[in-house]
């Protein structure tokens, strides 16, 4: 009789270990910030590079933040969206063999908070509600998917101007 006491206890103590070590496979993401992301094309719908240096800042009331410091060659930029505003303002500033310029970026937006999982938590997912910007060096913008969560889709496709 001991001997099964003994068997059934330690079969008990198997399905415990084997029953938490399963659940403890949650894959969380390691930073829970979600970014949107802005890519860019020439006026044929090409992926292209800005050919020289770009800074984009995010401008906030608390205020201005880098979010690319000097990318060179860059063909795309991730950038976060604000939690407490419906609107962010993105200042774009352009240095290439032409000279200095600047373009403001404007993304209207809804902020979702949604629950991850228990164990990860929430995050604050957006719905982008539209874009608009000045036009010094982009001549249009398109929303290509306006759900910015943890799917790196191109959220917005910034069209620069080519020369024909």
């Amino acid at each position: 009789m001991r001997q099964l006491q003994h068997i059934v206890a330690s079969l008990a103590m198997l399905l415990i270990v084997v029953g938490l070590s399963a659940c403890s496979g949650e894959d969380c993401p390691i930073n829970n910030v979600v970014l949107a992301k802005m890519g860019f094309h020439s006026s044929y719908g090409d992926a292209v590079e800005f050919n020289g240096i770009l800074t984009v800042s995010a401008v906030r009331p608390q205020g201005d933040s880098v979010v690319l410091n000097q990318g060179y060659n860059t063909s795309e930029v991730l950038f976060p969206l604000s939690y407490t505003h419906e609107t962010d303002t993105f200042v774009l500033c352009y240095v290439n063999n032409f000279g200095t310029a600047y373009d403001s970026l404007y993304v209207s937006h809804t902020n979702t908070p949604t629950l991850v999982s228990v164990a990860c938590g929430t995050a604050m997912f957006h719905t982008i509600t539209s874009v608009r910007s000045t036009h010094h060096v982009i001549d249009s913008l398109i929303l290509k998917s306006p759900e910015v969560n943890y799917d790196e889709r191109e959220n917005i496709q910034v069209i620069y101007r080519t020369a024909d």
